[in-house]
């Protein structure tokens, strides 16, 4: 059995150790994570696996660590089959611009127009050295699906690039 987590709170430098640590006693194991600090908040996505009453047991374990920490705490039972591959491909994109508000959902939707997946998009704003100006970093996980024209896709995410003026890269997922 799988189970989602979502934290959200205050961050602690012994947060992740705590978290772990319930995870660990109640027997689960950490299939994937990801887990940063969000300005002075800490911020974690989880699925961990376990068996019935280990996964019971956690989520047991997680109210009481959410009131002790003061962390807003949420579970999610999953589904144990992993969602069909249907031969899709991989791809990255980094993208580096100035900061403008739109910039995350006009990447999004240009995905989305096309019927493309986002694995994984993290992001962030940072002052540029010397001026001080805000820019815009990204890193996105796509899944493109095998019948779609690399070459076209590559053409109209560049052409889609230079309107909304972002330096970008798309390029195969290189292991």
């Amino acid at each position: 059995m799988q189970l989602v987590i979502t934290v959200a709170g205050p961050d602690r430098p012994d947060l992740i150790a705590e978290l772990t640590r319930n995870i660990k006693e109640c027997k689960c194991a950490i299939l994937e994570s990801r887990m940063t600090e969000l300005g002075s908040e800490f911020a974690a996505h989880m699925l961990v696996d376990g068996n019935w009453n280990h996964i019971v047991k956690l989520e047991n374990a997680l109210e009481a660590l959410a009131a002790r920490l003061q962390l807003k705490i949420s579970t999610l039972r999953a589904s144990d089959t992993p969602p069909p591959d249907d031969g899709v491909i991989p791809y990255t994109v980094d993208i580096f611009a100035g900061d403008q508000i739109d910039n995350i959902h006009e990447l999004s939707a240009f995905f989305a127009d096309r019927n493309i997946k986002v694995l994984d998009f993290s992001s962030s704003r940072y002052p540029a050295p010397y001026s001080g100006a805000p820019l815009f970093l990204a890193h996105l996980i796509v899944k493109i699906p095998a019948g779609v024209k690399i070459v076209s896709l590559r053409d109209e995410f560049l052409e889609f690039c230079d309107q909304q003026n972002l330096d970008a890269i798309l390029e195969p997922v290189k292991r």
